[in-house]
């Protein structure tokens, strides 16, 4: 039972630490001229602005934006806009998954790169992989992944099995799911004590 226990409050303490609560990270401010773009290059969860970037489709940049919410004081700079989702038309990572390229970080993480838009971890003699066996990326896959109501697709890592199909994509929740993720996990685990 203590052990159950334990486990129960470690899954919680990981899945909560996924995503800030509300209030933090609710409304994305871009400069005019962007649309917001979704981009997970490691496959990981965490806070909406790690994933959710301003993206100008004239330049093809990537920004990060301003974030505000009802517990931040953050002000938004003048003329800056909140930002509709890109189109397919405006930013897709990928149409096949050929274009989705498995590359090893410095600090010897596998993640996925797209081709069209490519994500270098790391550029120039400062690049230290050092300890990195060549191997990180082994069990998974880059996989271009359909874009939702006309969204572009974006590259994503997924884990094989032993036989090589994929399974699911690394989980990247909204802030929200991830919410609903822990209480569905200590909901599970206190009826399973009970």
């Amino acid at each position: 039972m203590k052990l159950i226990s334990f486990a129960a409050a470690s899954l919680f303490v990981s899945v909560s630490e996924a995503a800030l609560p509300p209030g933090y990270e609710d409304e994305l401010w871009c400069q005019p001229g962007n649309c917001e773009i979704y981009t997970n290059p490691y496959g990981i969860v965490g806070a909406r602005s790690t994933f959710e970037k301003c993206y100008d489709p004239e330049t093809n940049v990537m920004s990060e934006g301003v974030w505000t919410g009802s517990e931040t004081d953050v002000t938004v700079p003048d003329g800056w806009i909140q930002p509709q989702i890109c189109t397919a038309e405006q930013y897709s990572q990928c149409e096949v998954d050929t274009q989705c390229t498995l590359l090893i970080s410095p600090g010897c993480s596998c993640y996925v790169s797209s081709s069209i838009h490519p994500y270098q971890a790391c550029e120039g003699k400062d690049c230290n992989f050092s300890g990195c066996t060549g191997n990180e990326c082994g069990g998974y896959v880059g996989v271009c992944s359909p874009g939702f109501n006309g969204t572009g697709n974006t590259c994503s890592l997924e884990e094989t099995n032993e036989i090589g199909n994929t399974t699911a994509p690394a989980p990247t929740p909204a802030p929200s799911s991830a919410a609903l993720a822990s209480v569905s996990i200590m909901i599970c685990i206190i009826s399973i004590s009970s």
